[in-house]
């Protein structure tokens, strides 16, 4: 089983189309050129966008479909997806514990259950001495550690990263590059992984899935496997 995507959305004089599988067990990276609807895609999953025309499910679930004025659109809180933001997207005024409790508590778990969960997802990817700290008194490698406990500690059942190290220096991607293969490894849904630098698809990604884009007065984006 796997994420079967086969849509369309339209968006201005922009239109992406989306005729993509992504295996569980795998990482797939999407690559394409700046502005042609990588990160769309990935928010299609999320439910942070909605189909034109299509749909997407994940396992034989259903998440979104669009045709004929008739549809399923599933809410992101229900779709059990996990999205790692580019550089985290950490809420400024919480520490790391909070941050990683935030998404445990937002779904009705009592305030002492979500902390002792976090704290132990933070000791797992080893961040437990930060736990106290606020995003900006981590590195960018840290925080995005912070990030993935986050995600993953709601137990997701498929994986949505956008360009997770192109904010980092170079041996800080190194160390990224370690600890996400093996963040990965351990996870058994499939992972998207939006990228357009080659050392990370290259050390990252299991199969890739690329954009073609077509240019003229409208804008027209086709993501589909290699």
């Amino acid at each position: 089983m796997s994420l079967a995507m086969n849509c369309t959305v339209s968006r201005g004089n922009f239109t992406l189309n989306a005729n993509l599988t992504a295996p569980n067990h795998a990482v797939t990276a999407i690559v394409g050129p700046n502005g042609s609807g990588k990160t769309t895609a990935l928010m299609l999953v999320a439910g942070l966008l909605a189909c034109t025309s299509g749909s997407i499910a994940l396992n034989g679930t259903t998440f979104d479909m669009a045709e004929n004025g008739h549809g399923i659109f599933v809410q992101p809180e229900h779709r059990e997806v996990g999205m790692v933001f580019q550089e985290g997207a950490l809420f400024s005024h919480l520490s790391a514990l909070d941050n990683v409790a935030f998404g445990l508590r937002a779904r009705g778990e009592k305030k002492n259950d979500a902390r002792q969960r976090a704290e132990l997802m933070l000791h797992e990817f080893s961040m437990g001495s930060y736990m106290h700290s606020l995003p900006h008194e981590m590195s960018g490698g840290q925080r995005q550690r912070v990030a993935l406990a986050r995600t993953l500690v709601t137990h997701p059942k498929i994986l949505l990263l956008d360009e997770p190290t192109s904010a980092l220096d170079e041996d800080a991607r190194r160390d990224s590059f370690k600890f996400l293969a093996t963040v990965f490894a351990q996870f058994t849904g499939p992972v998207l992984l939006v990228s357009h630098q080659r050392d990370e698809v290259n050390t990252l990604a299991t199969t890739t899935a690329r954009v073609e884009v077509q240019r003229g007065a409208n804008v027209v984006a086709t993501i589909k496997n290699n």
